[in-house]
């Protein structure tokens, strides 16, 4: 008894009464967390440029230098053959690939920083406009005033470039 009376008066003096330890509440229960959402899938490579191609300044430049070194009849040696075809597409993929982009749409990770955008191989009446010579020509030799520059591939090497993008790209949709 002296300890319950004991316990009233400095209860008092503290201005409480006894209280019981209390329990935190139990958290709330979380969330299921959300299911994983997948992108959506890629949409496929379209032919984002079509109708009659007019070159500007700076590629029509470039067509009548071809032209002038005789270069615009040359049909391409290696167009259609099978292991010209495998040995342009390691050159594309090492020189090409980072403008034109790996399905030849022009959309490279370095062709988007250019202020001209890459040649589309998928643009019919571009690739149709422009003679096997005049693309080997421009391989071998850049276009002024744009981010093509010539490529350091030798003759041999640009044919083949040249049969891999018609065998892949050109023309395709």
């Amino acid at each position: 008894m002296y300890r319950a009376l004991l316990m009233t008066v400095f209860l008092a003096a503290c201005g409480g009464e006894e209280k019981k330890a209390e329990t935190p509440p139990a958290p709330a229960p979380a969330a299921p967390a959300p299911a994983p959402v997948a992108p959506p899938p890629a949409a496929p490579a379209t032919n984002a440029q079509s109708g009659a191609y007019t070159p500007d300044a700076m590629a029509q430049a470039a067509y009548d230098k071809a032209k002038a070194a005789g270069a615009d009849a040359k049909p391409n040696p290696k167009h259609g053959d099978a292991a010209a075809i495998a040995a342009g597409k390691a050159h594309y993929e090492g020189k090409c690939v980072v403008c034109h982009g790996a399905t030849g749409m022009g959309d490279g990770v370095a062709g988007s920083a250019l202020p001209q955008k890459p040649a589309n191989f998928h643009w019919k009446e571009r690739w149709d406009a422009t003679t096997a010579g005049t693309k080997h020509w421009i391989l071998l030799n850049g276009v002024q005033g744009t981010g093509m520059a010539p490529l350091g591939l030798t003759d041999d090497q640009a044919w083949e470039v040249l049969a891999y993008v018609d065998a892949e790209f050109a023309n395709k949709q």
